[in-house]
C-alpha cells in the first residue's frame, strides 16, 4: 500500500505531532469522542415538570412527591453526565 519512504514519512510526521501535541496526537489516534444523547434527561425534566404543574393544580400529593422523584433523577442524569465531561 504505501512505500518504505512513505511509511518513514508519516512515522515522522507521527513522532512530531507526538512531541508537538501529544493530546492532539492522542485525539487523532483514538477518532472522534461521541457524546450521549441529551433526550433521556429532557423527557424526565419535561415529565417532572409536568408531574409537578397537574400536582399543583389538582392538589394530589402523589403527582407533587413523584415530580420530585423525576427531578432528583433528572439532576442525577445531568450531574453523571457533567462528570463524564470532565
Amino acid at each position: 500500500m504505501f512505500t518504505p519512504y512513505e511509511r518513514r514519512q508519516l512515522r515522522l510526521i507521527e513522532e512530531w505531532f507526538e512531541q508537538d501535541d501529544p493530546q492532539l496526537a492522542r485525539t487523532l489516534r483514538t477518532g472522534p469522542v461521541k457524546s450521549k444523547s441529551t433526550t433521556p434527561q429532557v423527557l424526565v425534566l419535561v415529565a417532572a415538570g409536568s408531574l409537578g404543574l397537574l400536582g399543583l393544580v389538582t392538589g394530589a400529593f402523589m403527582l407533587i412527591f413523584s415530580a420530585m422523584l423525576a427531578a432528583v433523577a433528572g439532576g442525577c442524569m445531568i450531574a453523571a453526565r457533567h462528570k463524564d465531561a470532565a
